[in-house]
């Protein structure tokens, strides 16, 4: 009997704790989903990216915490005038919607005379700080729910319980509402008011919420300057040459388009996939490959003619030959007056005249040859070098003063181009000194190959370009696409002060050529050609008479 009595007293016993471990573990159970979701809060705060997603699964978890059949998000605007959706759910409806998708307004936080508006219970919220818990929005006096009314009727629908809960940042301002409908009893999912706990959990998330919302838009709203600040950098370099403006953008976006196409691509490049990083690397490398330029002065940049420099010196040396050409006539005028007094002195006085004559004409031949050679975009060929040479050993018959300064001389027998080999030096100097500028910021990791890049655009693969002299190992993907793009641009420009622009068919083989001779890479100017980039590219920025293909 003694031992049927324990075996029953330790059966009771068995059943008691059954039944606790029966109420405790689904207890437990959701305490740990909560803990569970809580971290998922707390990664969200350091991975996060779309703030969109992130809204939604901030409510979503309120939803679950206090068991919402429904619920609202609103975000304060810009100008801090209304409430706008921008997530909205409801369960027994089967929403999950954003609100453009079903043209929910936003709620004014002020009158037309910029009173408050306190009528509204999300916009009362804002204004007084409160938690407002409402056990049925029908049986309220305080707040009007005229829109909740029209809602409900068109979708047939019972709006009941509520808790309007606002969200506060680190400065304590509120920058959004979080607003949940319907609480649902778990057992007979009755609508029920909002339990104190549920409450209380809510108002911690949104807490939570209030801190990575912040940062999230404090790290767009970076990058959002960020961005502006580049494009703004690139504009003044752009417009810091009359003649070159809109290079840059014209450069970026064919960087883009080309990168693109790789992407899209699955024979030569079905290995190469640029990221989206990568794709943001070479998109600000091109809105900044051309920074050096900040420092070659403008008159370098912006040279038209081989004499120029703040101003044309072709008109000073039209000057000195006109100077040239009076000491001429005065000293045919000297001579002629020294014969006054002799016999057969008008026979001697046309010789003097016919002499200084042919003098004068010549000196304006040469003037005009010279003024020709400074303005020519054409090459010099070696009879025109030998002309200025012969003009250059000239000098002014009564003062001595040479045609031409050594600096003039030396500009004016440049072979091709406007640019002496000092200039070209300075021009060059750019490549190097972008990416010196660059490297002086203070890039994230994902971004970090930027300088590289915007400092590569004058390389090529057989290490004959600048500053670095890289080889094809030592050039990436965004480089070689950058340094086409560059080329690319530069030959058909038809804003360049120095040259002419070329046609579209000059351009390719040009491209071509060097893809060949392997100065640039030669996969990628094939893809250029086949894909039309070239032809999409004229329609938009060439002249009709370039397009001859």
């Amino acid at each position: 009997m003694q031992n049927i009595g324990k075996f029953s007293e330790n059966s009771r016993i068995n059943t008691v704790i059954e039944n606790i471990l029966g109420e405790l573990c689904p207890f437990l159970e959701e305490q740990a989903r909560e803990i569970s979701e809580l971290t998922a809060i707390g990664k969200a705060l350091g991975t996060g990216k779309d703030i969109r997603a992130l809204l939604k699964m901030i409510l979503s978890i309120a939803r679950r915490f206090s068991r919402a059949d429904g619920g609202t998000l609103y975000l304060v605007d810009r100008n801090r005038r209304k409430l706008d959706f921008h997530v909205f759910h409801n369960d027994s409806l089967k929403i999950d919607e954003e609100p453009g998708n079903i043209n929910l307004p936003g709620v004014p936080l002020y009158h037309d005379n910029n009173a408050p508006n306190l009528s509204n219970v999300s916009s009362y919220v804002f204004h007084t700080g409160e938690i407002i818990k409402i056990d049925d929005v029908y049986r309220t006096n305080q707040f009007l729910f005229d829109g909740t009314r029209k809602f409900d009727e068109a979708l047939n629908y019972r709006s009941k319980s509520m808790v309007v809960i606002p969200m506060r940042n680190h400065e304590d301002d509120i920058i959004g509402i979080l607003q949940l409908i319907n609480s649902k009893d778990p057992s007979s999912g009755n609508i029920i008011p909002f339990s104190k706990d549920a409450q209380e959990k809510a108002a911690a998330l949104a807490s939570q919420a209030s801190v990575i919302l912040t940062q999230q838009k404090l790290i767009v709203e970076m990058k959002e300057l960020f961005e502006a600040f580049i494009k703004a950098i690139a504009v003044s370099i752009d417009e810091k040459s009359k003649h070159t403006g809109g290079h840059i953008q014209r450069v970026t976006e064919l960087s883009m388009m080309i990168a693109d196409r790789i992407n899209k691509n699955n024979t030569v490049f079905k290995t190469i996939r640029l990221s989206d990083d990568q794709m943001d690397e070479l998109r600000i490398a091109a809105l900044m490959h051309d920074t050096g330029k900040i420092t070659t002065p403008e008159h370098i940049i912006s040279k038209s003619t081989r004499l120029e420099t703040v101003f044309d010196r072709i008109e000073v040396i039209r000057t000195r030959l006109e100077l040239f050409k009076t000491n001429l006539k005065l000293m045919a005028t000297r001579k002629k007056l020294a014969l006054l007094d002799q016999s057969c002195k008008e026979e001697e006085m046309s010789r003097i005249d016919a002499v200084y004559t042919r003098k004068i004409e010549t000196l304006e031949t040469e003037m005009k040859i010279l003024s020709t050679i400074n303005s020519s975009r054409a090459p010099l060929s070696q009879d025109l070098i030998a002309r200025i040479e012969e003009i250059n050993e000239k000098s002014c018959e009564v003062s001595k003063v040479p045609y031409l300064t050594e600096d003039e001389f030396e500009n004016l027998c440049i072979i091709k181009g406007t640019l002496t080999a000092k200039e070209r030096d300075i021009i060059n100097s750019h490549a190097q000194l972008t990416e010196k500028i660059l490297n002086k910021l203070p890039w994230p990791k994902k971004l970090s190959k930027i300088p590289s890049i915007a400092g590569a655009h004058h390389e090529k693969l057989d290490g004959s370009g600048y500053p670095l002299h890289l080889n094809r190992e030592n050039i990436n993907i965004q480089a070689r696409i950058l340094a086409i793009a560059d080329i690319f641009e530069a030959l058909c420009a038809k804003d360049r002060p120095y040259k002419g622009p070329m046609t579209l068919g000059e351009t390719v083989t040009v491209l071509k050529q060097m893809g060949e001779d392997h100065l640039i890479d030669n996969d990628i100017v094939k893809l250029f050609f086949e894909s039309g980039i070239h032809i999409e590219y004229a329609k938009r920025h060439l002249s009709p008479d370039q397009i001859d293909l």
